[in-house]
């Protein structure tokens, strides 16, 4: 009786070792993500279905060295209790990106990141962890397929609303950078030849039009025209305080909202024409006032775009705009690893 017992409890012995070792076995595999913006950066360890276990934020300056931001980008990263479950890191940041050779060409807002070897500068300070970098709209894209379109898309534009305008592109589950690695700039469609001058060197851009600082300058010229006021007198005009006009029943905020949708809608139906994708997600902080112009958007997208196109196309407004650069560049990570 005593050896039966024995051999039952060596059993049950084994059984839970192999449970427990199965419980090792099944742990969620986890990525590290950078998110390096003008003003901050997001650092977050994030897991296969996109998300959020562990995140942190640090300022950005931009008056130090990149390799001074790296630092202090490495110094963050491995103070993550998870950091040494972590094998690959995704990056995404703002500019001209060789996302191959994982080199920043340029960076608009931050001057003094030009030819930087930014993947082999942090897998310098990262020993053993294999890094990923590629434009923080790419990668944004990435992080919008992930999370709001729950990978269900196979072909997926996303567009960002604020400053100018951005965008990234999947096609077949994979994002498409293109063959010097610039897709996806569709705030740079022409959408009026004879337009007003775009930073990028065009004129007529989508960007011209409604990229914040273009639109303001609009906004600001229509009143010149029509006499009409927006603002008191020293106070701001920007999206935030045109979006609040429009909650309060501003007739001339709406009309303005409606100027931009119209052209937000030219520039998405040249997008479903070429691309046919079946999702669209807008993300960026004036997507915060889509109830304002996204009828009119839509309006225009039935009036340009072939109607079995159209149809085909979903177009979703993100919820989850502040993390798709964090979620995204973990996720570049798990694509890559």
């Amino acid at each position: 009786m005593k050896k039966k017992l024995l051999n039952l409890g060596f059993c049950f012995v084994l059984l839970f070792s192999s449970l427990g070792c199965t419980r090792v076995l099944a742990q969620e595999e986890l990525y590290m993500g950078v998110d390096i913006g003008g003003q901050s950066i997001k650092i977050g360890v994030v897991n296969e279905k996109g998300e959020i276990k562990e995140e942190r934020k640090v300022g950005m300056d931009n008056q130090k060295s990149p390799q001074e931001v790296i630092a202090e980008i490495t110094r963050e990263i491995k103070k993550f209790k998870d950091y040494e479950r972590i094998k690959t890191v995704g990056i995404g940041m703002p500019g001209d990106i060789n996302a191959q050779k994982g080199v920043v060409r340029f960076s608009p807002n931050l001057l003094k990141w030009k030819e930087v070897p930014l993947k082999g500068l942090v897998e310098q300070e990262l020993e053993g962890k294999k890094v990923h970098v590629d434009n923080d709209a790419n990668v944004a894209a990435l992080g919008a397929y992930y999370v709001d379109t729950e990978q269900k898309a196979t072909n997926m534009v996303c567009v960002t609303l604020g400053t100018g305008v951005g965008g990234g592109i999947v096609i077949n589950k994979k994002i498409y950078t293109g063959s010097s690695g610039s897709a996806g700039e569709v705030g740079h469609i022409t959408i009026d030849e004879k337009g007003p001058d775009c930073q990028c060197g065009s004129n007529g851009c989508i960007e011209a039009y409604i990229g914040e600082k273009y639109f303001i300058k609009y906004i600001e010229n229509y009143m010149k025209t029509t006499g009409k006021r927006l603002i008191k007198e020293g106070e701001a005009l920007n999206c935030k305080t045109l979006y609040e006009k429009a909650q309060k029943g501003d007739e001339t905020a709406k009309e303005m909202w409606r100027f931009y949708g119209k052209k937000l809608g030219i520039g998405l139906a040249t997008i479903i024409n070429i691309l046919n994708p079946d999702s669209i997600v807008i993300c960026g902080g004036v997507s915060s006032a889509s109830a304002y112009f996204m009828d009119t958007a839509k309006k225009e997208i039935k009036k340009r775009a072939y109607a079995s196109a159209a149809e085909t196309c979903k177009i979703t407004i993100s919820k989850n705009t502040a993390k798709l650069g964090l979620i995204g560049a973990a996720m570049l990570a798990k694509e890559g690893k």
